[in-house]
């Protein structure tokens, strides 16, 4: 009897606990609920003290952005010159470092190419000078009344003919600088500076012989003032005017700073690094600056109307941030966004939000496990 009492005892026991146990599970809070890709926060819940709320705004900012960039020659104060045709090297006029000016002999250079042109060009002024004498003597026949209409057409087509020959040969000894009625048959050609600049770069060789399709022998360059060709990011281009002011540096010259402005803004974007080329224009004082060097470009833009963010709201996943954005009273919803700096403890948006958002300011990271 004892012992039927002990066992009716240890259930009652059991069963008691567990109605205890039930109870105290039905009065635990819930802290959210998932409902989709929204997370619900009721207002019975533990976290909605913790949770803290603020205003993405919209504000006058000069968004600094940095890029890497290198250093080249503006192009049409650039030149690279080669042999104009086959031939061989008499002489040299020039050396490394050398200013010069447009016109300014830089070498001689003796073709076989040449000399045929120059002979063309002899046999074509000869036949034009006779077939124009022809011409004339054929009209002044004519206009006395003693010509014959037949003989005065064939001198006038013949001069037609040898004027256009005669323009061509012109043109063809034109193109090597060359003035056609200074020219002395058989002498080399000189080949001249196309551009004001410095030679920066001396490879004649007196004797050797070159062809037309050999690399460029001499380079000229004025570089006073030199190119900056910024890498931007796709998501950047929109900062950026052409007009706005820029500041350089590169490791040659701690501490150096060269202002500049961006000249052009390319249209095409690199479909591997998704990034636009930005020509900057920049003095180049001292001519420190050298094509080919690597700098570091700060853009200055002009105040435009930005988005910003308590640096707190931001969270981050999957090495992306993100901030939980209020879509009514106790629900929210993460959206992704693309930050720049931060300034007086709040974060530059640059994509991602408009700017009128109600966002968790604090306490976003109870809601990081909601999935």
């Amino acid at each position: 009897m004892q012992k039927t009492f002990v066992y009716f005892l240890l259930a009652f026991l059991t069963v008691w606990a567990g109605a205890c146990r039930n109870e105290k599970a039905q009065k635990q809070p819930v802290n959210y609920i998932l409902e989709g890709d929204e997370i619900i926060i009721p207002d019975s819940s533990n976290l909605k003290p913790q949770i803290k709320l603020a205003q993405a705004t919209k504000d006058p900012y000069k968004l600094q952005l940095y890029s890497a960039a290198k250093i080249k020659a503006i192009p049409n104060k650039y030149a690279e010159i080669a042999a104009p045709f086959n031939g061989r090297i008499m002489q040299s006029y020039i050396k490394l470092g050398q200013d010069v000016q447009p016109g300014t002999p830089l070498f001689s250079i003796y073709s076989s190419d040449y000399t045929d042109a120059q002979k063309l060009f002899l046999q074509a002024r000869q036949q034009y000078l006779l077939a124009e004498k022809d011409y004339k003597r054929q009209n002044d026949l004519l206009d006395n009344g003693v010509g014959v209409q037949r003989d005065f057409e064939t001198a006038r087509t013949l001069f037609e003919n040898s004027k256009s020959e005669f323009e061509k040969s012109r043109a063809s000894i034109r193109i090597f600088g060359v003035d056609p009625d200074q020219m002395i048959f058989g002498e080399p050609l000189v080949v001249r500076s196309p551009i004001v600049g410095q030679v920066i770069k001396n490879s004649i060789v007196v004797g050797k012989y070159l062809t037309d399709n050999s690399s460029a022998i001499i380079t000229v360059a004025e570089i006073s003032s030199v190119w900056i060709t910024a890498s931007v990011k796709e998501k950047d281009i929109r900062f950026i005017q052409e007009g706005d002011e820029t500041e350089a540096q590169v490791i040659a010259y701690p501490g150096e700073v060269f202002k500049g402005h961006v000249y052009h803004i390319e249209e095409i974007v690199d479909e591997e690094t998704r990034a636009i080329n930005v020509l900057i224009e920049c003095p180049n004082r001292g001519e420190m600056l050298k094509p080919g060097m690597y700098a570091t470009v700060r853009f200055t833009e002009r105040p435009v109307s930005t988005v910003f963010v308590p640096a707190t709201s931001l969270l981050q996943f999957n090495d992306r941030n993100f901030v939980f954005v209020q879509t009514k009273p106790g629900h929210y919803k993460r959206q992704i966004v693309s930050t720049a700096e931060t300034v007086n403890g709040k974060t530059v948006i640059t994509d991602g939000l408009v700017g009128n958002e109600t966002i968790i300011s604090e306490g976003g990271f109870y809601l990081l496990d909601a999935k």
